[in-house]
């Protein structure tokens, strides 16, 4: 197995939380999800649905940024192409989704 290393950014804060974890293993897609930390929040008047896309939408920008210096591609076609994908996909999966929550 290889997992990427805790961000650097996160050292020290007590109230730091993991939000996704994805992972590719037996051929499929396996996901932990951290849902619920704005829904729950007692100061916070954000939607969890638009609060996800917002952090969806701010890991596109990561992804376009490293592509970026990893190959050279353009971000803000990379994050366009990335955008177009995404929309297809959320139409219509590749796969099948399954699974539970789990508190």
């Amino acid at each position: 197995m290889h997992e990427l290393p805790i961000p650097t950014g996160t050292a020290g804060d007590d109230a730091a939380r993991e939000m996704i974890r994805i992972w590719l293993a037996h051929d499929s897609l396996n996901v932990s999800l951290h849902l619920g930390m704005w829904e729950d929040a007692e100061d916070c008047d954000i939607d969890e649905r638009d609060a996800w896309g917002e952090l969806l939408a701010d890991t596109v920008q990561h992804i376009a940024n490293g592509m970026h210096q990893s190959h050279g591609w353009d971000k803000e076609q990379t994050i366009a192409r990335i955008t177009r994908s995404l929309i297809k996909h959320s139409k219509c999966p590749t796969g099948t989704i399954t699974g539970n929550y789990v508190e």
